[in-house]
């Protein structure tokens, strides 16, 4: 079983890549005309929804994780980069520090948001900001996303926000609403019908 994204072109079969008509959303029990593969019509989850839930995330990452990797950093007598405080000076004068010197600092801070990402997407396909806003993170073939290529998908999330969030950003211009790490892990981002 794959599931595929119903819409006016739908996407090709995830199994072989063969082009499907958009009439196989009324059969019972859609297949794909090439390979035979059961398929499952899905709705993909646009940008804004992805987004909110992402603010969602970020939000309850921020008064959960925020405040233990202070105190951890606190405990250890790690000095902050930002030397100058929170004032425009003191952010101005972060752009002097070595960026591997931040990412030490903040290393305690990632590691605990990947842990809260691929816990969660690995043994339930969804974050609670994704639960809220009703998306689900599935594997192309219907299978769960498993620990694995919820890691992965991790990591291409990371490696696509540093050219200026450009690979989240893709899945606006994209036919099936995937972003960078989903091409990466074959995976959709789809409404929970």
């Amino acid at each position: 079983m794959a599931f595929w994204s119903r819409k006016e072109r739908p996407a090709p079969c995830p199994s072989c890549d063969a082009a499907l008509d958009i009439g196989l959303v009324n059969d019972g029990r859609p297949t794909c005309p090439a390979c035979g593969q059961a398929l499952v019509p899905v709705r993909v989850a646009g940008f804004w929804r992805r987004f909110a839930a992402a603010v969602v995330d970020a939000a309850i990452l921020l008064v959960t994780a925020g405040p233990l990797h202070l105190g951890l950093q606190r405990v250890l007598g790690e000095a902050s980069p930002v030397r100058g405080g929170f004032s425009w000076a003191g952010l101005l004068q972060l752009l002097t520090v070595e960026p591997l010197e931040i990412l030490v600092w903040l290393a305690p801070l990632l590691v605990m948001v990947a842990i809260y990402f691929v816990l969660f997407i690995a043994l339930s396909g969804r974050t609670p900001g994704q639960k809220l806003t009703g998306i689900r993170v599935v594997h192309r073939a219907g299978g769960k996303v498993g620990p694995v290529r919820a890691t992965v998908r991790f990591a291409g999330t990371a490696v696509g926000l540093v050219p200026g969030g450009l690979g989240s950003l893709w899945m606006v211009f994209d036919r099936e609403k995937r972003a960078f790490h989903d091409y990466l892990t074959g995976t959709y981002v789809v409404r929970e019908q």
